[in-house]
């Protein structure tokens, strides 16, 4: 410790000190800072803590609050290590002005700490010198500060103790030794604090505090008036009493009473509106207690009041939204009152002026949320009420008279769009009961479009899907069938998957199947074909096929698709799908088809061009012999195998290509043997073996095979005596054999062969003498028998046997 710096500090205090007392604040403020850095340099804080004190007192009064504030903290943190560096009334009065420094400064918390330092110093002082009224009023001013504090940050048990401790000190103060105006100045101050505490926050008092606090504001109120506002607010702040006691009855009579004084206020245009804001007060209390009240005629007097009073502050205040929505509620509050009483027609009329309220509210652009909820709930009772109407035709007239209500507010509100669709559903489902289909679609089209958009917010599609399912029934109901598929198809990708959805759905499917059955326009009914088949497809991927009746129409009506394509020239397309469909049978059901259509290609072949034709045929064989590997035992297929080689046969042999023709035909050969040998009684196989006996013979004598083209012929003359020995009737047959014969003859003579060939024309025109028996003047017949004649002739002339010669050219000339 510096004893230089000590004695320094503690002359610059003094001279600060009686700088004070001079006036000279400035001077005073200088050396005292000069005092306080020479006594913290002396390690003095006996000397620092005086020095600080005295200093901070003095800024505090020049207004400098927070360089004060500073110099209090660093005293008060040396005071707190040694309290008996600074008398007991310094330390009070130190901890005071901090206080109320912190106070100035928004540090309230640790303000009312200080505060409770020094009234506690005070306190101390007081009680050992009871008479120091100095002590007593410097006490009652930090008690009365401190109050202050407290009530403004809600402390109010605090408050009420702090102010009730300095009232009851400054009425104890002797009044001989103080001014008399100032001590019942100070009493009213503190009395004016104390009544600043606000009852409807003071109930969480202690009961005894409240209670004569209560007494106090009475008190107030009767040298006020006997019937002022403050009389109505005492009696408010009563019934809360009672109603923490539990005495409800007796707090609503309370609340009763304030009411009747506060309403006359409302019609006083200077307090106007204290006395609004006083019963609406009020009102909001009698609507707490009535929440637990069960007995409805008592619930529907209470309620009456409210109403009452709530009309007449609107009718203050006619724009006010707020007072407005007060009586809206009050009416919904009594129409569910009517209600649960029976009286519906009553309860309509109370709710129905509640929704002109809210909407007239809503339309004045009120976007405020709890104002839309509570205009949705009052809404949401109407439409309960009108569920309850027996006759539907009031349904739908209070349907439609709140959906006009709604009007513009429910495109603007997604909650409040909600219910228009609600209503639009409800409508249409009342509309669709009576048959009314087209408006009842209407209505439900309003709804999914109000739905739709609010799936797009939320997600949500419940409600959607139930209107979607109304729209649909009656789409189907009318019979506009387009549309109700669309619109169960919607509901199917949406998950509903029901029994009902799917057989409505496949009602709809075989109706517009039939549809286009009874149309006569093939492309037309082909792309219906198609639409459906692509909705049953869509259908079998995502939803359950019950009994297997999606997949089964699917086969039926591409089998009907594949019909369509024949009459539409679609061969090709056609046989694909017959072909596909047949994959999946374990019956043979569509092979008659297939059959048919290669029947009716082979047939189209035969105006195509050579070539063409020529490859159509090829085709026609490999799907043949795909046929014969899975039906080996079907003899149609057989036959027509054969068939089509037969025709590539000819075909190969008008083109010139006789060796692959040959090949063909020995092929046909074959096919029509086996045919032969499986149907012994059917003779179409056995011609065929004989004709193509007599083609290889043909194609034998231009190679030059004489014997196998002789053997050819034979093989074939043989097979036509058969078929005529079978069949002696059949003309065909005999001209046939003659033919043969006559190619006999021919081959036999190119090969020199003259007797042979003599032999040969013989028999070729005894046959046809034979056929001409039977039709004499068939000039086919005849051109036959000529030319016959005249080969025969020539045989004749080559032997030298010009006598017969001649005859038989005479003679075919005759014919």
């Amino acid at each position: 410790m510096s004893k230089r710096a000590r004695d320094m500090a503690y002359r610059h205090f003094n001279k600060g000190v009686s700088l004070i007392e001079k006036g000279q604040h400035e001077n005073a403020l200088e050396i005292l800072k000069q005092a306080a850095e020479q006594a913290k340099e002396a390690d003095s804080p006996q000397i620092e803590v005086a020095v600080l004190q005295t200093y901070a007192d003095l800024l505090f009064s020049q207004g400098k609050k927070e360089e004060a504030l500073e110099r209090y903290i660093k005293a008060a943190d040396i005071v707190e290590n040694d309290p008996d560096f600074l008398l007991p009334e310094q330390r009070a009065n130190m901890f005071s002005n901090m206080a109320l420094a912190l106070e100035n400064t928004g540090r309230r918390i640790e303000a009312g700490d200080r505060y409770s330092i020094a009234a506690q110093n005070y306190r101390d002082l007081v009680q050992k010198d009871p008479s120091n009224n100095s002590h007593i009023a410097n006490m009652v001013s930090t008690l009365n500060n401190m109050g202050a504090l407290f009530a403004e940050t809600g402390k109010y048990d605090r408050a009420f103790d702090a102010f009730d401790e300095a009232l009851k000190l400054q009425e104890g103060m002797d009044s001989e030794t103080q001014d008399e105006n100032s001590i019942l100045q100070k009493k009213k101050t503190i009395r004016e604090n104390l009544l600043n505490i606000p009852l409807e926050n003071a109930s969480e008092m202690e009961k005894e505090k409240y209670e004569k606090l209560l007494q106090l504001y009475m008190e107030e109120a009767e040298n006020e008036g006997e019937k002022s506002l403050k009389v109505a607010v005492i009696l408010q702040n009563s019934a809360h009493v009672l109603e923490n006691e539990g005495e409800k009855d007796a707090a609503f009579s309370k609340l009763e009473e304030a009411l009747e004084i506060a309403s006359k206020f409302i019609d006083n245009e200077e307090k106007a509106e204290s006395g609004r804001k006083t019963s609406i007060g009020i009102l909001r209390d009698m609507n707490r207690l009535l929440e637990s009240e069960e007995e409805n005629q008592k619930l529907m007097e209470k309620y009456g009041l409210i109403l009452e009073e709530s009309r007449k502050i609107l009718a203050s205040e006619p724009e006010n939204t707020s007072y407005q929505l007060n009586v809206a509620f009050s009416l919904d509050i009594i129409g569910n009152l009517l209600k649960e009483s029976g009286n519906i027609a009553d309860a309509i009329r109370n709710i129905e002026e509640s929704v002109d309220i809210v909407v007239n509210v809503l339309q004045n652009e009120i976007d405020d949320d709890s104002t839309i909820h509570a205009a949705v709930a009052i809404i949401e009772d109407m439409l309960s009420l009108a569920e309850l109407e027996e006759e539907n035709e009031s349904k739908l007239n209070l349907y439609r008279q709140l959906g006009d209500k709604i009007g513009k507010s429910g495109q603007d509100n997604l909650e409040l769009g909600l219910i228009s669709a609600d209503i639009c559903r409800e409508t249409g489902l009342i509309l669709a009961e009576e048959k009314k289909y087209p408006e009842a679609l209407e209505n439900f089209k309003k709804a999914l479009s109000i739905y739709e958009t609010v799936k797009h917010a939320t997600g949500d599609d419940s409600k959607m899907n139930e209107v979607l399912k109304n729209t649909a029934m009656a789409q189907f109901d009318l019979g506009r069938y387009d549309e109700a598929l669309i619109s169960y198809m919607q509901l199917i990708k949406s998950g509903e998957t029901g029994r009902e959805i799917s057989d409505r759905v496949d009602i709809i499917l075989l109706e517009l199947e039939k549809k286009a059955d009874n149309i006569g326009d093939v492309e037309f009914i082909s792309k219906e074909y198609d639409r459906i088949l692509e909705i049953r497809t869509e259908l079998l991927g995502i939803m359950p096929d019950l009994e297997g009746k999606n997949a089964g129409r699917i086969k039926e009506i591409q089998g009907k698709k594949a019909d369509i394509m024949v009459a539409m020239g679609q061969l090709i397309e056609a046989l694909d799908l017959y072909e596909q469909l047949q994959e999946n049978e374990k019956s043979g059901r569509y092979i008659p088809k297939i059959i048919k259509l290669l029947e009716k290609m082979e047939m189209s072949a035969s105006n195509e061009q050579i070539d063409k034709k020529l490859e159509t045929l090829k085709f026609l064989l490999s799907k043949y012999n795909v046929l014969v590997e899975k039906h080996p035992d079907n003899i149609q297929i057989l036959f027509n195998k054969a068939s089509v080689i037969d025709g590539i046969a000819y075909t190969l042999s008008e083109k010139g290509e006789t060796e692959e023709s040959g090949y063909m035909c020995n092929y046909a050969l074959e096919a029509y043997s086996e045919l032969a040998a499986l149907e012994p009684e059917n003779m179409y196989p056995v011609e065929r073996i004989a004709a193509l006996n007599t083609r290889l013979a043909e194609l034998a004598v231009g190679a030059g095979i004489a014997n196998e083209a002789e053997q050819r012929f034979l093989t074939s003359l043989e097979t036509y005596r058969n078929l005529m020995n079978a069949d002696p009737s059949n003309i065909e047959y005999e001209l046939d054999h003659a033919g043969v014969l006559d190619g006999m003859g021919a081959f036999f003579l190119n090969a020199g062969m003259y007797g042979e060939a003599k032999k040969s024309y013989e028999n070729a025109l005894r046959s046809y003498a034979s056929i001409m028996d039977q039709n004499p003047e068939n000039m086919t017949y005849k051109s036959y028998v000529t030319i016959t004649l005249e080969n025969l002739g020539y045989v004749l002339e080559l032997m030298g046997r010009k006598d017969d010669a001649n005859w038989m050219y005479e003679s075919a000339k005759r014919i």
